[in-house]
């Protein structure tokens, strides 16, 4: 009869291990794989970044066009563009250097 005590001890001890065992490799999964995602969520924001800058840029770029399409719709511009060309107002008088 001693016999049992000691078996049923044996018994409680190494299910206590072997829960302890289990909850130390649980925990470590558990901490594998919140790394992992941790990784992921820093990855996910760099790109995140990395768009809005894309989209920063591309508004940046859309406002100086939309700029550039005003100055070319004003007489200065036109007058400019058409002088490039050669071309004259016609209350101007041309006075060429002689030779």
């Amino acid at each position: 009869m001693a016999d049992k005590p000691v078996i049923k001890e044996k018994k409680s001890s190494l299910i206590i291990w072997l829960i302890a065992i289990l909850v130390l490799l649980l925990s470590s999964i558990l901490i594998y794989k919140t790394s992992q995602v941790n990784e992921e969520l820093e990855e996910k924001q760099r790109e995140l970044t990395e768009y809005n800058n894309a989209i920063q840029a591309a508004h940046e770029k859309t406002r100086e066009m939309e700029d550039e399409i005003k100055y070319r719709s004003t007489d200065d511009y036109i007058e400019e563009a058409a002088r490039d060309i050669g071309l004259i107002d016609p209350n101007e008088t041309i006075i060429k250097p002689e030779e």
